[in-house]
């Protein structure tokens, strides 16, 4: 029979599991006290971050803008990667890669569409303007969203590098296992799918319900083609994709950065538990937490190779629409239906960059929240080696800002968002001001 030593340290509680039929378990504390036993233990397995996203990856699959990188997925036991049903997941990936590209290639289609219809400069310019405008942020999410699952150093790299980091046992002793809230990732799949489907419906309505707009907006959408009831219809299909691709690459990198960040929070505590523990000396396990740490800063410069363009785009598109629209609500036509439809476009804008703005600059505070109980421990009889772990660690935290940023321009604060704000409150209220002027 075979016997398992574990040695349980007071200050923390390690959970356990093996995979053994029969297997004696000795506990030994640190009093010398020991518990012998028989016990079957069983292995939980790891679900991957990738598993955990698929309530917002389905619905993303759904609307044609992602598919599952080419590489097979990362488990626990290689062996267990499509053993014997390797050629329908296979079959299916090829599928759904190629509906994904088709998708685009409708997108992009629909955007030069757009953009020929365009002219003449009449009074339904402005439509043409925010519609083209709109087409164009949809298109260029699909097309950014896409290429992170194609290149293998993007999304791929991203899923690899974070079960890799939570899947360690050494990670899960020191109290920083994965956290991750189903409740949320339900929650804004959900909303994803609420605004998506009140955005089609909203179309629906204006093309069919033969309301004062609706010859205003059939023009629009179907320009520089005839208006017949075929290419309505064909331009409603297109804009089923489109609301998926305007709003779940934001419901995505929303999801995840909340992801991130709790992480980060929970880091904290540990570190913060092990200072005080430690009474004035430098915490035994600072190497570690340290490295652990430092790849969790590795995880967000990985992903944020496919959200810096993410954000770039979005803030430079919504920021334009939302000044355009602004323009329009003072000095266009005191229309009910026109104000409306305005007002949608503009609250869609704010509230898109809100929530980029808002979850980006999470992750920054998260990831540099250790910054105060680093500086609370103490160095009493303190080793060379363990100074050095400790300059390390503050460096990291003082050195280049971690987190998300904008096409690599600057790193997404909350600064920035106050910014942003009174920027766009000086344009509105100069703007009102013309306007009585």
């Amino acid at each position: 029979m075979e016997v398992l030593h574990i040695c349980l340290r007071p200050e923390h509680s390690w959970l356990f599991s093996a995979q053994a039929s029969n297997m004696k378990v000795e506990t030994i504390t640190q009093s010398g006290v020991h518990i012998t036993g028989n016990q079957k233990l069983s292995r939980t397995p790891f679900t991957s971050i990738e598993d955990k996203l698929q309530p917002i990856l389905m619905s993303m699959k759904i609307f044609g803008i992602y598919f599952d990188p080419t590489q097979a997925k990362n488990k626990v036991e290689p062996s267990e990667t499509y053993t014997s049903q390797e050629k329908p997941p296979r079959l299916w990936r090829s599928i759904n890669r190629l509906y994904c590209y088709t998708v685009l290639l409708l997108l992009w289609f629909n955007v030069g569409r757009c953009a020929i219809g365009v002219f003449p400069l009449n009074e339904g310019l402005p439509l043409r303007i925010i519609l083209m405008t709109w087409m164009l942020l949809c298109a260029l999410n699909a097309t950014i969203v896409i290429t992170a699952c194609q290149k293998l150093t993007h999304l791929r790299c991203f899923y690899k590098h974070w079960d890799s980091l939570f899947q360690c046992p050494v990670t899960d002793s020191l109290g920083c296992g994965f956290l991750f809230s189903r409740h949320y990732c339900r929650v804004g799949t959900a909303a994803g799918w609420f605004v998506s489907l009140v955005n089609i419906a909203a179309l629906c309505v204006f093309m069919f319900g033969n309301l004062p707009l609706s010859p205003v907006y059939i023009t629009t959408f179907a320009r520089p083609f005839p208006e017949s009831q075929l290419v309505v219809i064909f331009s409603v299909v297109l804009h089923v994709f489109q609301s998926g691709a305007w709003i779940f690459p934001i419901i995505f990198m929303s999801i995840t950065s909340r992801v991130i960040r709790a992480q980060f929070f929970r880091f904290g505590q540990v570190l913060s538990k092990q200072i005080e523990q430690a009474d004035g000396h430098i915490p035994h396990q600072l190497p570690e937490l340290r490295f652990r740490y430092t790849q969790l800063c590795q995880a967000v410069d990985i992903i944020n190779r496919s959200y810096k363009w993410l954000l770039g785009t979005c803030f430079i598109l919504n920021i334009f629409l939302a000044c355009f629209v602004s323009y329009e609500i003072i000095n266009g036509p005191l229309d009910t239906f026109v104000i409306t439809v305005n007002v949608f476009w503009l609250g869609g804008s704010v509230v898109c960059i809100l929530v980029l703005a808002i979850s980006s600059s999470d992750v920054h505070d998260a990831a540099h929240s250790l910054l105060d109980d680093i500086f609370s421990i103490g160095t009493r009889d303190a080793s060379v080696e363990q100074l050095g772990q400790l300059n390390l660690f503050v460096s990291k935290l003082t050195g280049t800002s971690i987190g998300f940023t904008a096409i690599d321009f600057f790193v997404i604060t909350k600064e920035f968002l106050l910014t942003l704000g009174g920027l766009f409150m000086t344009y509105f209220f100069l703007l009102l001001q013309f306007k009585i002027a």
